[in-house]
């Protein structure tokens, strides 16, 4: 049973929560799209006492959970976005950002 779209974001932290067995200070997963078609999702936390990424593995039921919220979050959004990333912080706050390629020579400031 695919759960509520308002609850997807729960279902990600507390799947985030149960991988990790060490102090922690945040963790994210990131889904990587394109041309609608989920091409990478990986997953990592950081540690209380260090900067280094430890990943995570990331479920294919989570991977389709992410891809739902994402396809739900962006699709009366004219931009192009590719990218999402959740972050959850040892609190249980979290955030959800997406972010888009940008190739565009014009925007490049040199």
């Amino acid at each position: 049973m695919q759960p509520n779209i308002k609850n997807i974001p729960q279902h990600l932290g507390q799947y985030l929560y149960q991988q990790i067995d060490e102090q922690w200070l945040e963790a994210h997963i990131i889904l990587d799209c394109a041309n609608n078609k989920v091409s990478e999702c990986k997953a990592h936390f950081i540690k209380a006492d260090d900067d280094t990424q430890h990943k995570i593995s990331v479920s294919e039921n989570i991977t389709a959970l992410f891809k739902t919220l994402f396809d739900h979050a962006i699709k009366n959004e004219v931009e192009d976005w590719q990218r999402a990333i959740f972050t959850i912080t040892r609190q249980g706050q979290f955030n959800l950002n997406f972010e888009r390629d940008n190739n565009d020579e014009d925007t490049l400031l040199l």
